[in-house]
């Protein structure tokens, strides 16, 4: 269902953008710092619509991915065991889990 109201809002916004280019089509100047361009209104709408789409497209995609190496590392952090000592490890041996304390001899039977 969400989907579905992304779309039409997608192609509402589009049909929107479209009805307001093609209903400006006077020419304009325009200025950035020291560079001067005359050019359609329609051409600017279009080109400044399409930055702020990629801007933002970035900057989502930038959020989700340190959302996502945040959520791995609490993860990874949350799943690695706590071990007091390094005498105090086990090891697993034939299947079966056995304890090294420092006072054990092994003996091979």
């Amino acid at each position: 269902m969400m989907q579905k109201i992304r779309w039409f809002l997608l192609i509402l916004i589009a049909a929107l953008t479209l009805t307001l280019v093609f209903q400006n089509q006077a020419q304009v100047e325009i200025q950035l710092l020291f560079w001067n361009r005359s050019l359609p209104l329609s051409i600017l709408l279009i080109s400044s619509t399409t930055v702020g789409f990629l801007l933002g497209a970035l900057l989502t995609a930038s959020m989700l991915r340190k959302r996502k190496k945040k959520k791995q590392r609490s993860q990874k952090s949350s799943s690695a065991p706590i071990q007091t000592s390094s005498t105090a490890r086990s090891r697993v041996v034939g299947g079966k889990k056995e304890a090294n304390h420092p006072l054990e001899t092994t003996s091979d039977d």
